[in-house]
Parts: C-alpha cells; structure tokens; sequence
C-alpha cells in the first residue's frame, strides 16, 4: 500500500517538473512561462514516503535529485531535462534511461499562460477535454504564494508559476506530503547541477 501511495505522490510532483527543460547556455528562454532566470527548491517529503528533494532550474534546464525511503527501502534518484532529451537516473545503480521529453515540445510553441495552464494541467492529472478548474485558495509555502488546486478524490496541490511547492495525496489509507521548505529565486547554479554524476552508465537514445 505504501509503496503504491508514494508512487502516486512522486507522479504528481514529477508531472509538474518533468517540463522544466531546456537547450543549453546558448538558448535558454524557449519555455517562457517563469518570471525568473534561476530558481533552486528544497521539499521535505513525510509520510508514507519520508526524505528530500532538490530541484533546480536554469532558463530552461531542469534537474531533480530525491532521496527517499518507502516502507524501509531506500530511493536515490536524479531526473535531468535538456530540451527534448531527459534523463533518469538511478544512482544506485549508477544507470539512467535516456528518453524523449514530449511534453517540452509540446510546449514550446505555447504562449506563456497556455505553457502554465499545461503544467497545471498536468500537475492535477487532468484528462484531455476536462476544464481546468478554479484554485479553491491561495496559500504561502517557503516565502511564496501559490494556489492551492484539488486532486480529485485524492488530494491537493499548491502551485507557484506551474510548480507544485505543496502537495498531499493520500490512497488506500496512506498520506504522501512533499513541501519546499526553501525557494531560492535568481541565484547562481553551476552548470555542474545540469549534468549526470561521473560513472553513471545511459541506456537508450
């Protein structure tokens, strides 16, 4: 049952971020939907699923690293996405899974509003054709303001320029919560964060 629940909270954390990408020093700005050049969110994770989670995003260079432990087994993973290229990364086995990142190029012919209602979209696991609906709040997690949007029939979302800083999903009894704790806007990231760790061994095309 845990093991199911963190699933879930990870799928929906990682729907709003797995957009974040991006192409590289020389053209950073396709994604136009953020009103910040860099921004680097550390979550705390509680509940069924407990540990950490950094996020950090360069124009449009998104790079995730989680640590967690489920049920009494440990996670360590890092999810990296340059434009339609992304990366994911077990860093136990030091192996990652190059794929495709369709969702940025579905995105990057949008306007800016269109590119945050995508995000949302995705972030609230809306199917096509549903509305998206109307925050039911705002609410302020680690300094800024985000809305608070329902899940349907398994929780919430607060949402901060098409990242989620807060959510809490709970199935089949068990609560997953991710908050950011620290959000750092506008502050120097080494281009070494948008790089797989030394050693880590890619698998696909």
């Amino acid at each position: 049952m845990k093991k199911t629940a963190s699933l879930i909270i990870v799928a929906v954390f990682a729907a709003s971020t797995i957009l974040l990408t991006g192409c590289g020093e020389t053209d950073l700005s396709k994604l136009s939907v953020y009103p910040f050049k860099t921004v680097v969110i550390q979550y705390e994770l509680s509940g069924g699923t407990v540990g950490d989670q950094s996020l950090f995003i360069k124009g449009d260079q998104k790079a995730l690293h989680r640590f967690i432990t489920t049920a009494g087994q440990e996670s360590n993973t890092f999810e990296l996405y340059l434009g339609d290229e992304k990366y994911i990364a077990d860093l136990d086995k030091m192996t990652a899974v190059k794929t495709v990142d369709v969702d940025y190029n579905s995105m990057i012919s949008m306007k800016a509003e269109e590119q945050e209602a995508y995000l949302i979209r995705k972030s609230l696991s809306l199917k096509e054709g549903i509305a998206l609906p109307e925050p039911i709040m705002t609410s302020t997690v680690a300094g800024q303001q985000c809305d608070v949007y329902e899940i349907q029939n398994v929780g919430m979302a607060c949402i901060w320029n098409g990242i989620v800083l807060q959510s809490e999903i709970t199935l089949a009894g068990i609560t997953n919560k991710t908050t950011a704790v620290k959000v750092d806007v506008d502050t120097e990231i080494p281009s070494e964060r948008f790089e797989l760790p030394d050693g880590v061994v890619v698998f696909g095309k």
